[in-house]
């Protein structure tokens, strides 16, 4: 059993700029799906109609790599009109099965940043959730200062399923999430010895509603914090979730992926 990257950017910059130092992410996903490679699948996330089709075409090059298609609340402020420029995605998502498309993401809520347009937030991401039961796919939900809100937003939309990706709420909060039938993704952060708070919710989620991630460039594990992030990189937050639930890693990696391939379909 292998694992699988439930959330990573390969359509970032940081990844497919042609002066970037590192070594080419091209490599190493041959490396990580080629033979005697670490991983099943990844879930390769766009955050706007743009990047949407690079992702797509990514997708498409590796048998093991799929994609999600949306706009991440960030982006919102990229358009005059962002509900209007979710349009651009609808041949895309009409498509889906084609364009190896398994989700809706990155979408949600961010108020991280004191000039954010809230409403405008809000607005995109209704219509992504609606868009979502349009098309019968779950979602990829961001979350960073708005955990309440976007509580209440799935509240509003039952006929949702998703993912709240690099969860960090409370444990209450897990525990209606889990109980409404959504799934909870964990990355780097629960490996940094000062995240405390999120370690203790990390070691009593159950086992079978956890989803693992990179959310690469971004959020690279220790000890390689600080430095470009890659799926390969994934097994370190298994380990450590391993040794926060006190379970074998074999358990972790075999739960997790079964959890990934019935949440995105990808049997």
């Amino acid at each position: 059993m292998k694992l699988i990257d439930t959330h990573a950017h390969y359509c970032d910059s940081w990844f497919t700029a042609p002066e970037t130092p590192e070594q080419p992410y091209e490599e190493i996903l041959d490396g990580l799906f080629g033979e005697g490679g670490e991983l099943e699948a990844i879930v390769n996330v766009a955050t706007t109609p743009d990047n949407a089709v690079i992702t797509i075409e990514q997708a498409k090059r590796w048998a093991g790599m799929y994609a999600a298609v949306g706009i991440h609340p960030c982006d919102c402020q990229l358009y005059a009109d962002p509900v209007a420029e979710l349009a651009r995605l609808r041949p895309m998502l009409d498509a889906a099965k084609e364009n190896k498309i398994v989700a809706l993401g990155e979408i949600g809520l961010d108020y991280h940043y004191d000039d954010t347009d809230r409403e405008k937030q809000r607005a995109v991401f209704a219509a992504q959730l609606e868009m979502a039961e349009e098309y019968d796919l779950p979602v990829i939900l961001h979350s960073r200062d708005a955990t309440g809100e976007c509580v209440d937003m799935v509240r509003a939309h039952p006929n949702v399923r998703g993912v709240f990706h690099a969860y960090g709420g409370s444990a209450e909060t897990a525990q209606e999430l889990i109980a409404r039938g959504w799934y909870l993704g964990l990355g780097g952060v629960i490996t940094f010895p000062s995240a405390k708070r999120i370690r203790r919710v990390a070691a009593a989620l159950p086992l079978d509603r956890i989803l693992l991630e990179t959310d690469c460039p971004y959020t690279a594990p220790e000890p390689f914090r600080g430095h470009r992030n890659h799926s390969g990189l994934i097994s370190r937050t298994a380990e450590v979730l391993a040794e926060l639930q006190n379970k074998e890693i074999e358990e972790i990696i075999a739960v997790t992926t079964a959890n990934a391939k019935t949440f995105f379909e990808i049997l």
